[in-house]
């Protein structure tokens, strides 16, 4: 009798010891994203990061770094390297996982899979295909299975099919989202992963879909411009973790029952802000050096400028600007072109110069870090309003796709309905017609589609005397360095009547 009641008692222990927090099994997540410019001192550099990863990865065998992309351009170093530099740097902090974003394709998706060669660690597009291979591009991965201690995650990551829009690629397609969650999620099933992580760049609502089905455990999301945008209200499923702060980084512990981890996952997520930690040498090291090859050639000084430039995102996507005014004035004088037109995205650093400001290479670099080049085209009247009409289709979010103009006088109405806030257009104080051809200058990536511009592709091109391989930074450098001294202005020619009245 007593053998029976021991024999009891070890059966019931068993059991739940099995079905208790002893059973449990945890892992940590550092997740970061949005680090196109190294040695950070505002909002935190690689260094700092590091730091914070190996603390965590000293603690506990189950801690992943997932990195969240979006960092290989736009910078003044990536204009030159093309982004080589941050696989560089990130390499030496040993990421599990990098997630591709729409700033991978800043260069094109050539340089991107450029990079994946030179990375020490898998970068994963799940919905990235290329009709060519039929597959995944190159170097790509659509999935990927990481492995700390007993842990097992799989990693997907997806893109939303309007990147395109903003970052035309030249062969490489996007595919419905949705469809390649539910196929890479059975096979991740199918292999015993404890939890299936999904990263994304742009908000969905899907993402709360795929959640509460099941399908996925756990969303990671970064966007530093979150709380200003409209869906930063939708309801949002507890597992859809949004790191809204540039200077933060995202530490998740994961806690769950291995028997049904969907359902027993407990989720701690704590935001930590990277310019408190201390670099870690190595690092810091390697980051100093990439600047000071460069500090030379960035800080010499090209002039200076009598008026306040101001390049802050609010006031740049949705109003005529005194330097956007001067960039185009120089396209249009550069190329002989009637008109000029380019997207405020184009122009970047969120920097406030004012008046008596010298002005070095660095300022102009970090201003206009793509690497555009200029087209001119022919275009019909109607296909320049329809551009204008469409740049003007995002004001209450503050798109790069509204255009700064030369050339002409454009007025409009943000008060009215998308599609009809364009009321006049006048060159020559004549009203544009909208059969007649005209002579534009734009940059390639306008011209080739991006941003939306789809009605400028297969424009006739037009040659021009100048030579046509300099950037747009560097036309602008060669401006300003001849010139000495600029005083961008303000001169009316775009004219909001909503602002006015």
């Amino acid at each position: 009798m007593r053998y029976l009641t021991i024999v009891k008692l070890l059966t019931l222990l068993t059991f739940f010891a099995q079905n208790s927090a002893f059973a449990e099994k945890q892992a940590t997540i550092i997740f970061d994203a949005e680090m196109s410019t190294i040695n950070d001192a505002k909002n935190g550099s690689y260094a700092q990061l590091a730091t914070l990863i190996d603390d965590y990865r000293e603690k506990s065998t189950s801690t992943f770094f997932i990195f969240g992309g979006e960092s290989l351009g736009p910078s003044m170093l990536s204009s030159m390297d093309r982004g080589a530099h941050i696989i560089d740097v990130l390499n030496s902090l040993e990421p599990n996982a990098m997630g591709v974003s729409k700033r991978e394709f800043s260069y094109q998706e050539d340089e991107l899979i450029l990079r994946t060669y030179e990375a020490a660690f898998p970068i994963v597009s799940s919905n990235l295909y290329d009709p060519i291979s039929k597959q995944s591009p190159e170097g790509i991965e659509a999935y990927t299975l990481l492995k700390q201690g007993e842990v097992k995650l799989g990693f997907i990551s997806i893109l939303d099919p309007v990147v395109t829009e903003k970052y035309p690629t030249k062969r490489l397609v996007i595919t419905p989202p949705l469809e390649a969650v539910l196929e890479i999620a059975k096979l991740l099933r199918k292999q015993n992963v404890d939890l299936i992580v999904l990263h994304y760049s742009t908000f969905s609502p899907v993402i709360n879909q795929l959640l509460g089905q099941g399908i996925i455990d756990l969303a990671l999301f970064e966007d530093q411009n979150f709380h200003s945008n409209t869906y930063s209200n939708s309801p949002r499923h507890p597992n859809n973790l949004v790191l809204a702060k540039k200077s933060d980084a995202a530490v998740i512990q994961l806690t769950w029952q291995p028997d049904h981890p969907h359902d027993s996952l407990v989720i701690e997520e704590i935001s930590v802000d990277l310019t408190s930690l201390p670099a870690k040498p190595k690092v810091l090291q390697l980051e100093e050096e990439y600047d000071n090859r460069l500090n030379s050639l960035l800080n010499e000084v090209i002039g200076k400028t009598d008026t306040q430039i101001n390049l802050q995102r609010k006031v740049l996507r949705t109003s005529e600007n005194g330097f956007a005014n001067l960039v185009t004035d120089t396209l249009k004088d550069f190329t002989d072109a009637q008109i000029a037109l380019i997207n405020s995205g184009t122009l970047r650093s969120e920097k406030i110069l004012q008046a008596g400001s010298p002005l070095t290479v660095r300022d102009i670099r970090a201003m206009l870090p793509y690497r555009n080049t200029l087209q001119l085209i022919e275009a019909t009247g109607q296909q320049i309003m329809d551009a204008l009409e469409h740049g003007l289709s995002k004001l209450e979010s503050q798109s790069g796709q509204f255009l700064q103009v030369a050339g002409i006088k454009v007025t409009y109405d943000s008060s009215r309905p998308i599609g009809k806030r364009l009321i006049s257009v006048k060159l020559n104080k004549q009203p544009l017609q909208p059969k007649q051809i005209y002579k534009v200058v734009s940059l390639d990536y306008l011209i080739n589609g991006g941003d939306g511009f789809t009605m400028f592709k297969n424009s006739k091109a037009l040659t021009y005397k100048q030579t046509n391989s300099l950037t747009l930074s560097d036309i602008m450098s060669v401006e300003i360095h001849q010139k000495k001294v600029i005083a961008p202005k303000i001169d009316g020619r775009l004219k909001n009547l909503a602002v006015e009245n």
